[in-house]
C-alpha cells in the first residue's frame, strides 16, 4: 500500500495544519501530510521554542498557496495568533 501511486486531480487540495506535535503526528499518520517540489511542508508543528513570527509566517505562507483549501489550527495556536487570524 505504501507503493501506491499518489493520484492528482485538477481538483486536488490539501489540508494545512498548525498544531502541537500530537496533533500533527495524528494527521500525518492519516495521509494529510504533502512535500512539495520545493520541500515546503503542508503542516507546522508549535512546541514552546516556537516564535510567533514563525507561527504566523506559517498562516500566511498557508492562506497564500493555492494548493491549499482548509488549515486546521489547534485552539492554543489559534489564541497565539488570535490578531492576525481574525483580520483573515
Amino acid at each position: 500500500m505504501a507503493n501506491k501511486p499518489q493520484i492528482r486531480t485538477n481538483s486536488s487540495a490539501l489540508i494545512a495544519m498548525i498544531a502541537d506535535e500530537d496533533t500533527i503526528t495524528g494527521f500525518l499518520l492519516a495521509g494529510v501530510g504533502n512535500v512539495d517540489l520545493r520541500r515546503k511542508t503542508n503542516y507546522l508543528i508549535v512546541d514552546s521554542k516556537t516564535t510567533v513570527k514563525h507561527i504566523e509566517d506559517a498562516f500566511k505562507e498557508f492562506t497564500t498557496r493555492e494548493d491549499v483549501a482548509i488549515i486546521l489550527i489547534s485552539q492554543y495556536v489559534r489564541f497565539i495568533i488570535r490578531i492576525i487570524s481574525d483580520l483573515y
